[in-house]
């Protein structure tokens, strides 16, 4: 399946969550789309929170320009993969683009804060 084609499906799924009970999220991985749902507990958001911090800390020394930002689709339609990491370093630039996602290549680092219950 084209990538065009998956992201439709994607967006399609996205509209759908929203009528869901909880917090739903949409991935596009190996097999096409795909709708998760999210819990993240207070522990988790606050885990995210205090590691954008400490990253930001130290960016404009390593990084001048990037930042760490929670939230963000991450795109790279050339191998058909769309995500949304619990947190990434991009240039703070990207945020100002238009569009849904920040495209993969612009991407420093990803992190995905998992619990022992998952």
């Amino acid at each position: 399946m084209d990538y065009a084609k998956m992201r439709a499906i994607a967006a399609e799924l996205g509209a759908y969550s929203e009528q869901l009970e909880g917090s739903w999220s949409v991935e596009i991985g190996p097999s096409g789309p795909v709708l998760a749902m999210k819990c993240p507990s207070k522990r988790h958001e606050g885990t995210v929170r205090r590691i954008c911090k400490q990253l930001d800390a130290q960016l404009p020394l390593t990084h001048p320009g990037h930042i760490c930002a929670n939230g963000p689709e991450i795109e790279h339609p050339a191998i058909g993969r769309m995500r949304r990491p619990d947190a990434v370093v991009i240039p703070e630039a990207t945020l100002d683009e238009e569009g849904l996602a920040v495209d993969a290549t612009q991407v420093l680092a990803a992190v995905e804060i998992v619990s022992p219950s998952n």
